[in-house]
């Protein structure tokens, strides 16, 4: 009876902290700062782009974000290029050279998955699916 009763109450404390910890595991966490500097900063980020969207018709992405503030694309619709540096109101923005303008985005990490944002738009441009250290799509 001792090792029934030891069992069940290990049992039931282990659902319990599973429970509670599913309920944190999908809390959404918006990077900045020096997270989004660690994380962009010579690195290649291969975004999964929505399809149906201004982005063009959706697919793997990747997006270069180079140690000296220069920015490179190969979107679904044609290159693009510029310079990108972290923000204070987004997590960084992108000043585009073939647009004339400047775009941000939002990073949001939760267990298991990154998301890229458009702030301008408000929705999803994408899931990340890896990361890739240098200019490894060659931009």
């Amino acid at each position: 009876m001792f090792v029934s009763k030891c069992f069940l109450t290990a049992l039931t404390a282990g659902f319990l902290s599973l429970a509670s910890a599913s309920a944190f595991a999908d809390a959404q966490e918006k990077l900045a700062g020096a997270q989004i500097d660690a994380y962009l900063k010579g690195n290649t980020i291969y975004v999964d782009i929505v399809a149906d969207g201004p982005f063009g018709d959706g697919g793997e992405t990747p997006f270069y974000y180079g140690y000296d503030g220069s920015f490179a694309a190969q979107m679904p619709n044609g290159k693009i290029t510029g310079t990108w540096k972290i923000s204070d109101t987004a997590s960084y923005c992108i000043d585009i050279i073939e647009h004339g303008r400047t775009y941000c985005t939002d990073v949001f990490k939760q267990t298991g998955r990154i998301e890229h944002h458009s702030v301008g738009l408000k929705r999803l441009m994408g899931p990340v699916l890896r990361i890739v250290p240098g200019n490894d799509a060659k931009l």
